[in-house]
């Protein structure tokens, strides 16, 4: 029969790789995980101050159908804007929310137009959006969106349309501890002290 230190020595092996297992993943980092979204949408501008160019609109997004996606992106779009009219460019601030209003993409766009009286006959805004953050399952992300916007002030219901693109990244991290898996640790490494402790006093 071996000595109980023996015995203490030959399980330390094991839970001590079972404590190194457990330990390495804690902080791993996976790469970012791209969304490549073209979509079309529609909507309402409305204009508070034809003088300042001030308005804004709320509309929807619905990416674009696509074999390889089984469940296509539908977003709220919500916007504010300001015209510059010397320059004839735009911009404001948006948010993009998901239907279920669990999720969003915010940040600024910018644009440019050609018609000088665009919000009261119309035309076609050019967009850029530049993603600065998000919440929900778009925590953290980074990108951009590009836009077509085409107002026409006399629309009965809708009265623009939206053709674009997002593309944008997502941190994803992998291996964050679960209560269950600090509890296996901090198990582990009672484990350790114990046989440790036990070990040493057979040795005696």
């Amino acid at each position: 029969m071996k000595p109980l230190f023996s015995r203490g020595r030959s399980l330390f092996a094991p839970l001590a790789c079972c404590l190194s297992m457990l330990a390495a993943p804690l902080w791993a980092h996976a790469a970012p995980v791209s969304t490549f979204v073209p979509y079309e949408g529609s909507g309402n501008i409305s204009v508070f101050d034809a003088t300042a160019g001030t308005g804004g609109w709320v509309g929807s997004l619905l990416q674009s159908p696509d074999p390889a996606v089984p469940g296509p992106l539908s977003l709220v779009s919500f916007v504010l804007f300001t015209l510059n009219k010397s320059a004839q460019t735009l911009a404001g601030n948006f948010e993009f929310t998901t239907t279920d209003l669990a999720s969003s993409l915010f940040g600024q766009v910018t644009g440019s137009y050609l018609e000088a009286d665009i919000l009261t006959l119309g035309g076609q805004f050019s967009l850029d959006y530049s993603i600065a953050g998000g919440s929900g399952a778009f925590t953290g992300a980074t990108g951009f969106g590009l836009a077509f916007v085409n107002f026409d002030p006399l629309g009965v219901f809708d009265n623009y349309t939206e053709s674009g693109l997002l593309v944008f990244d997502v941190p994803a991290v992998m291996g964050v501890p679960e209560p269950g898996t600090l509890s296996l640790l901090a198990a582990a490494l009672l484990g350790l002290v114990a046989v440790r402790r036990t070990g040493n006093k057979a040795a005696r």
